[in-house]
């Protein structure tokens, strides 16, 4: 059996070509490789930046019996077109979609796409290898764990699946793609030449609820962690694999300070050459697991800080303050950590007042980078349903992730645009704080990444100033 596993192409985005592999199917791909007969092959072909004439062709080339297709709410109908056009061409293969998106409209999508034959839900690593199997063997797909699929024009529904033993898991297979081009640049922004990188996620799920995040729906409010010993396995075979840096892809890899301090332990006790960044919450954060994760090589933290107004924070359900997070950005940049704060505006009971302690609390705290996005409306959060109900779509276009202002009776799309600006303007600012001078100072004296890409950066100014004052571009 050869399998196909691709993301959607998308031709309207710029900042997809050389950003991060696609994890998620590379572990789907891990998953099957030693069942006898399987052949498999990741296509990246949103990372690659392929239209879909070149992705169809670059599938096609490889004569899949089955063709997997991981699926946003925002390339949905991407994924369908390249299912449909690799269908038409070939009959006899199976389709199928996982991600969150067909997890939640599974119904729907199956209803909707006549070209789309299974669907996944939620975490495949075990699901699909079975799927597989059964498919091998000429047995039946009925009562397979987590397959959505049609029977007698009706739907049968598989039951959302989640991995309880992530060490269970074998570690994504990085040589199933062709592609290696990977950390060429940052949501549109160039990056100057790093050496080589690449992601894993050591951790699935999140005990926080907040409002805007669709990721409990599919990975749960309990947070399932590998073994720090596991991780460190991974962080070994990366390095033999001449990785230099790795990205940290979990929702909050920080969740859990026993297992994030054993990690650094074992980084330390093996000198580990490498650098990492990753994501999290701080507020729970001791300064010796701070400090002991920069000596690991962790120097780059990207935050979710979302609004520096306590009555926003609350409505977002964050499990901090804004007085709290000022002092908790303070403390990791007294770690010598490079701080990515990313705030949200546009909520439907954000205020102006709200607005102004957001710009205040920047002018304050000066993260290294502060960007700011519209509020997006995903399917599966909570904020979701508030507005739409908890009743599944009627439309595949209503399925949609959207904008807030796309939403009746919500901000208008220009004063969202005008907070924005103002954003970015108050952020510029705080470049004219000679306080300034003693961030960068800190940086290059003790962030071994940072003090890289200035050196790098030296090249090209421009990627630098850009980074700094230009804030992430979105559509």
């Amino acid at each position: 059996m050869n399998i196909v596993l691709a993301t959607a192409p998308d031709e309207e985005k710029f900042w997809n070509v050389g950003s991060f592999p696609p994890l998620g199917l590379l572990y789907i791909a891990g998953s099957v490789k030693q069942l006898p007969g399987v052949r498999c092959k990741v296509v990246d072909t949103y990372g690659e930046g392929l239209n879909m004439d070149r992705s169809v062709e670059r599938i096609l080339a490889l004569e899949p019996d089955m063709l997997g297709v991981t699926v946003t709410s925002q390339t949905f109908m991407e994924a369908w077109g390249l299912a449909a056009r690799v269908k038409a061409v070939r009959p006899g293969v199976t389709t199928i979609f996982g991600g969150i998106h067909p997890s939640l409209f599974d119904s729907l999508l199956l209803k909707e796409m006549p070209e789309l034959d299974l669907i996944l839900r939620g975490e495949a690593e075990e699901s699909f290898p079975e799927l597989c199997r059964r498919l091998i063997g000429g047995e039946t797909i009925a009562g397979a764990p987590g397959i959505s699929y049609r029977t007698n024009s009706e739907v049968v529904r598989g039951e959302l699946q989640r991995v309880q033993n992530l060490d269970t898991l074998p570690f994504p297979d990085r040589s199933l793609l062709d592609y290696k081009k990977y950390g060429r640049q940052w949501y549109g922004f160039k990056l100057p030449e790093i050496p080589p990188l690449t992601t894993l996620s050591s951790s699935r799920g999140c005990p926080y609820h907040c409002t805007f995040c669709s990721c409990i729906k599919m990975f749960g409010d309990r947070l399932r962690t590998r073994s720090a010993e596991n991780v460190f396995r991974e962080l070994q075979q990366l390095a033999d694999e001449g990785f230099r840096v790795a990205i940290f892809w979990d929702d909050n890899f920080t969740a859990n300070v026993k297992r994030v301090d054993r990690l650094c332990h074992l980084i330390l006790e093996h000198n580990l050459k490498m650098n990492f960044a990753c994501a999290g919450t701080l507020h729970h954060l001791p300064d010796d697991t701070l400090k002991l994760m920069h000596q690991a090589g962790f120097d780059l933290f990207f935050l979710g800080a979302e609004s520096g107004s306590a009555a926003q924070l609350r409505r977002y359900k964050k499990p901090t303050t804004s007085q709290k997070l000022a002092h908790d950005i303070r403390r990791a940049k007294k770690a010598h950590f490079f701080v990515i704060a990313s705030f949200i505006t546009g909520h439907p009971e954000e205020t102006p007042s709200d607005h102004e302690a957001t710009k205040e609390f920047v002018l304050k705290v000066r993260p290294h980078v502060a960007e700011v996005n519209p509020l997006m409306v995903h399917p599966g959060s909570l904020l979701w349903e508030t507005i739409n109900g908890p009743e599944i779509p009627v439309t595949l276009e209503k399925s949609r992730s959207r904008l807030i202002s796309r939403f009746p009776q919500q901000l208008k799309k220009e004063t969202i645009k005008g907070r924005e600006r103002d954003f970015r303007q108050t952020f510029q600012k705080t470049w004219r704080d000679w306080q300034r001078l003693l961030d960068v100072l800190d940086l290059a004296l003790y962030n071994k990444s940072i003090r890289f890409l200035l050196k790098t950066a030296l090249k090209d100014p421009k990627v630098l100033l850009q980074m700094i004052f230009g804030g992430t571009p979105r559509p």
